[in-house]
């Protein structure tokens, strides 16, 4: 069991003090976007948006500590705890709009249940931006080998026929028109339809981060192979972030219930068409798929 002079020289690392900054500043960001979560009639706070910032926080500290001597997992660990204040901070507001409701004796075990929530409310962050955190650190690792010219060039060649990761973009993008179909057309108001979609809106939000990791690999294998056509994965991928920040933009100008729900369809739909340029031009310059 580490000492606590050992503990207090971990918890002031120098090392840490960006990671600690970007934690700190996703704390405002966090309590605006639970004040957009705020229903119509003043009850319940919050929801799933206060997770954005620390998701965003953990991807930048990632990408920052990548080729630093602290490792990316542990500078996420550091953002996660000091941004998880401000979700805590959210669930204390929703804690205190219900606290009204409830007899005493509930709110004495609702009280009890809290601290602990708190507890597993913040290594759940930690854990959530560490595991963005490293996710933003191979994004960093694979660019840099990609574009890294002191790379011998016999290290960098590979077969295009190596990379198969055309086929997660592949596979998103004939199943994204069908699951919004099925969502927004097909389903019916209730019963077991309803449970199907939310499946297949969960899956398909999976399937967007996959994609995502495969414009970055594929791409990384064209350029390693000295392919006609070397895209650079960012731009597929930049596109897609910029729609869903304009649509949750305009989706708060105009007072939408849910903000990020909507820009996380923009997100999808804008990927979508992301993803099949690239497929286009990858078969007009390649060959495959």
């Amino acid at each position: 069991m580490p000492s606590l002079r050992s503990l207090l020289e971990r918890l002031t690392d120098d090392r840490l003090r960006a990671a600690t900054l970007v934690g700190v500043a996703s704390i405002p960001v966090t309590l605006v976007l639970a004040l957009d979560a705020i229903p119509r009639d003043g009850v319940g706070i919050g929801g799933l948006s206060p997770t954005i910032p620390l998701l965003a926080a953990g991807l930048f500290v990632g990408y920052y500590y990548h080729d630093r001597p602290i490792a990316s997992r542990r500078a996420g660990v550091r953002t996660g705890l000091v941004g998880s204040v401000g979700v805590l901070a959210v669930s204390v507001a929703d804690l205190v709009t219900t606290l009204g409701f409830e007899s005493p004796a509930m709110t004495a075990v609702t009280v009890a249940l809290f601290l602990v929530e708190i507890v597993l409310g913040a290594v759940f962050m930690a854990v959530l931006t560490m595991a963005s955190a490293i996710v933003g650190a191979w994004i960093a690792g694979e660019l840099a080998r990609v574009h890294d010219p002191a790379t011998p060039r016999a290290e960098r060649e590979r077969p295009v026929d190596d990379s198969q990761w055309w086929l997660p973009i592949v596979v998103y993008v004939l199943a994204t028109p069908l699951v919004l179909l099925f969502v927004f057309w097909i389903v019916p108001d209730g019963g077991p339809g309803v449970i199907v979609a939310v499946l297949l809106l969960f899956c398909l939000v999976f399937a967007a981060v996959a994609t995502v990791m495969a414009f970055v690999k594929d791409a990384g294998t064209l350029v390693d192979a000295r392919a006609a056509w070397q895209p650079l994965s960012v731009a597929y991928v930049a596109g897609p972030v910029g729609v869903y920040a304009l649509v949750y933009l305009v989706a708060s100008l105009r007072q939408s219930i849910h903000p990020p729900g909507d820009a996380m369809y923009g997100f999808v739909v804008a990927l979508w068409a992301s993803s099949l340029v690239y497929l286009i031009n990858r078969h007009r310059y390649v060959g495959t798929p």
